[in-house]
């Protein structure tokens, strides 16, 4: 007979390095509820508060790991209000445990979730409860408790998937070559991915594009990988999450153009052929 994996929790935060010591907290409650669970770190560098970033970590990273492992997503600028806290299963065999504040509808639709709860049964909190780290307190034993096999029915009400709060990230098609989109992430390279799925346009390699921003606009080559082109010099490729991407061979794009996570800006293309 196979030996099946552990279950796995994935935690996916804004706490930063010097937040370690909540990392370990919720750790802790988790490992007291589940001790044989593996429990990896996705990433604690979200920018504070920033759900486009989250979703596109979330989105980008999920859908790698085992069916059943269970994540959990703090990044919650509305901790201690009303906001729902949710937790749900995919119909792809995955569980999501964090605020109803835009993350997880900009990485599901509601035809993508099987089962959805809002979370109210304080019995698998931990207590005393803070209103400042529901992370710890409320998603981290409820994860927990997932892991270990409990039906999500035991910790709250059902929640329609449609009433999953919207977080819009724009995206809009100006004319047949202009495309405005969105920056949703920047990593330590500088490379500035947009929330444009490279499958929605027919490019060519080597053909030039331009990057319009406020006051300016920049030409670079479309390549397929970073030494198509002289050092610092602007390119657009197709990252590995399937997004056109902005960078510098060898620079940093980003910090160069001052381009933020949640800019909009416009790509201008020669020709734009939808599939």
């Amino acid at each position: 007979m196979a030996r099946l994996h552990k279950r796995i929790i994935g935690l996916i935060t804004d706490f930063g390095i010097k937040g370690q010591h909540y990392v370990s907290s919720m750790k802790g409650v988790i490992l007291n509820i589940n001790p044989e669970v593996n429990i990896v770190d996705i990433s604690h560098s979200v920018t504070p508060f920033s759900i486009i970033e989250a979703s596109f970590i979330l989105n980008t990273t999920y859908k790698y790991y085992p069916e059943g492992t269970v994540f959990i997503i703090v990044v919650d600028p509305g901790v201690g209000s009303s906001r729902e806290i949710l937790a749900l299963k995919t119909v792809n065999n995955y569980y999501f445990v964090g605020p109803n504040n835009g993350i997880l509808s900009n990485v599901f639709e509601p035809n993508d979730i099987m089962e959805c709860i809002e979370i109210k049964n304080e019995e698998y909190f931990n207590k005393p409860i803070s209103n400042t780290f529901h992370g710890r307190d409320i998603m981290a034993p409820i994860a927990a408790n997932i892991s270990k096999g409990l039906p999500l029915s035991n910790f709250g009400v059902v929640f329609n998937p449609s009433k999953l709060v919207s977080y819009p990230i724009e995206i809009k098609k100006i004319s047949d070559n202009e495309i405005k989109c969105t920056v949703q992430y920047i990593d330590d390279f500088g490379n500035i991915i947009t929330n444009l799925k490279a499958n929605s346009v027919s490019l060519e390699d080597g053909v030039f594009l331009k990057l319009k921003l406020e006051q300016i606009e920049i030409s670079g080559k479309f390549v397929q990988f970073f030494e198509k082109v002289i050092k610092t010099s602007i390119l657009f490729l197709v990252g590995s999450s399937g997004f056109l991407e902005i960078s510098k061979n060898q620079g940093n794009a980003a910090g160069d153009l001052g381009v933020n996570v949640g800019d909009t800006i416009t790509v201008i293309f020669p020709e734009v052929k939808k599939k």
